[in-house]
């Protein structure tokens, strides 16, 4: 299943172009620290997906040295704007150390303690407004080299700004495109009015993702308003929760954004909390496969 952190989840030399990783990569994978026990560091899932996640490392960035501090520049190559968590994997031999990363007039810090075995922090989430080249640093004081500081990489995870979405009183979930995690390359939220959308599909790798709660356990209608247009319908998408995969094809609804609601099926969700869910093109027929404004998912009476 392609797939967060639990919290929503930025970047650039690299661009990881697979889906999440299967049992025999995710076991071959380096163990990472993230934090000791009690941390506030958030968990990081273990099936995160790798689309559209920019990472650079340490033969990326342009180091210096300053009177009062560190300086490490990276160029960011990004193709799509859109809401990154910022990721940083170090090693540090000494005590504490302060750091500061900056990208245009956006600014994160965070105080990074002493490991000798790389350890994964997060500092929270940027924006790319627009995709391009885009400078990228992060700051340590000058003491940084002689605290032991080494940057094992840098990485700018899609993320979503809204957060988990909640239910309505009756039950109801409205999954809005603006909430989404877009693990993608050329799809993205689009929010002029007159669109509102999860739209630029053109590439059936990219996939979106929302975290819901659910309250009232049980079967639920799953309603996808999207548009087509221009002679591009026919691609199959994949509506995934869970072990659960409804599968519909796309029809002309005359227009990206003249939006038409497919009953796509029924899912069934058997315990209250956090859930997650996928729209995934499984092919693309034409040049696009569709634009996406909303999921509802209703409850079965």
């Amino acid at each position: 299943m392609k797939f967060t952190l639990i919290q929503p989840l930025l970047a650039v030399a690299t661009l990881a172009l697979t889906h999440p990783l299967s049992a025999e990569e995710g076991a071959a994978t380096q163990p990472v620290d993230i934090g000791a026990f009690g941390s506030d560091e958030p968990v990081e899932r273990a099936d995160q997906p790798l689309r559209g996640v920019l990472t650079f490392g340490p033969k990326d960035h342009v180091h210096s040295s300053q009177q009062h501090w560190e300086q490490f520049d990276w160029k960011i190559e990004a193709k799509r704007p859109g809401s990154y968590q910022v990721r940083l994997t170090y090693t540090l031999k000494h005590a504490t150390l302060g750091v500061q990363v900056k990208l245009g007039e956006q600014r994160l810090k965070k105080m990074l303690t002493a490991s000798g075995d790389p350890r994964r922090v997060y500092f929270g989430a940027l924006t790319i407004e627009q995709a391009g080249k885009l400078d990228f640093s992060l700051y340590t004081p000058a003491s940084g080299a002689g605290a032991g500081f080494t940057i094992q990489e840098m990485a700018f995870i899609p993320t979503t700004e809204t957060g988990v979405v909640t239910p309505a009183e009756d039950g109801t979930v409205i999954l809005e495109a603006k909430d989404a995690i877009t693990w993608s390359e050329t799809m993205r939220y689009e929010p002029k009015a007159e669109k509102n959308c999860l739209g630029f599909w053109t590439d059936p790798e990219d996939f979106a993702e929302w975290e819901f709660e659910v309250t009232k356990p049980g079967k639920y209608k799953v309603v996808v308003s999207h548009g087509c247009g221009g002679g591009n319908e026919g691609s199959t998408v994949a509506v995934k929760q869970g072990d659960q995969n409804l599968k519909f094809t796309v029809k002309d609804t005359g227009g990206f954004q003249k939006w038409t609601d497919a009953e796509v099926g029924e899912i069934e969700i058997k315990k209250p909390g956090v859930q997650r869910l996928v729209i995934d093109p499984e092919n693309k027929t034409k040049s696009a496969v569709l634009d996406v404004q909303k999921i509802v998912l209703k409850p079965v009476s």
